[in-house]
């Protein structure tokens, strides 16, 4: 993820490499949105990512984000090792319930 980039970019700039190009302008935004919402990120989405001189996300956020990106392709599985470890309880508890199966 680049720093410099907010929430919203970053989803998008990822929306625009791994989606097909049949996926219209207005869909793939859509789309974008609907992974800000699942992974609680709507209201982070002016903040940038951040970096080691660029104050950003949070730990947890940037987890969350990372989900987000691969969730945007809608993949029928999805393994996530330890998505929950070091996060405080709220995020694990959100994460928990985000449609997200664990096995």
């Amino acid at each position: 993820m680049l720093g410099t980039l907010t929430v919203r970019e970053t989803i998008m700039y990822s929306a625009r490499l791994r989606l097909p190009e049949s996926v219209g302008k207005e869909e793939r935004e859509a789309l974008v949105e609907e992974a800000m919402d699942e992974m609680g990120l709507s209201e982070s989405a002016h903040t940038p990512v951040g970096n080691w001189h660029l104050r950003g996300l949070s730990g947890g956020e940037k987890r969350r984000l990372s989900i987000a990106l691969e969730i945007l392709t809608r993949p029928k599985l999805l393994f996530l090792d330890e998505p929950t470890s070091g996060l405080d309880r709220y995020v694990g508890y959100y994460l928990k319930n985000v449609n997200l199966h664990y096995c």
